[in-house]
């Protein structure tokens, strides 16, 4: 008697795959109406193969974005280094500042200083000492 055998389903033949559209760059057909941008960013064709191709124009965008990002944030650095070296020369002088002013008001309320102001109003220095003024009480006898 013969033996039950499984058949394997035949494979049927794969689809051939659709062509692939080329890429098409909107930009830079957009920007090659107004600049001559395919002489410098053309597609490969025989005798013009020095020509960068078209593809790799997004990659030098980005990297000029970059750049130009890199550039804006080194000027930056140095303005806020700038402004803080600026800052400090400010402050430095408002302190000398304060220093003097202190200086002269703590000079004003010397004796001798006050003494000089107030003898061309007409008041002079009292020369002798006070004397204590004792009261006995009544209760202390």
């Amino acid at each position: 008697m013969s033996e039950n055998k499984r058949r394997p389903k035949p494979i049927p033949p794969k689809p051939p795959k659709p062509a692939k559209r080329k890429r098409e760059y909107h930009l830079f057909n957009w920007l090659n109406k107004f600049l001559p941008l395919d002489k410098v960013f053309g597609e490969k064709a025989p005798g013009k193969e020095e020509r960068l191709p078209v593809k790799y124009f997004y990659y030098f965008g980005w990297i000029v974005i970059l750049l130009v990002a890199y550039e804006r944030i080194g000027f930056q650095s140095e303005q806020y280094v700038r402004n803080s070296i600026k800052l400090k020369k400010e402050v430095d002088d408002l302190r000398a500042e304060y220093t003097s002013i202190h200086a002269e008001y703590m000079k004003s309320g010397l004796q001798s200083v006050i003494i000089e102001k107030v003898k061309s109003e007409g008041l002079e220095e009292n020369l002798i000492p006070p004397k204590k003024i004792i009261i006995k009480s009544e209760e202390d006898d």
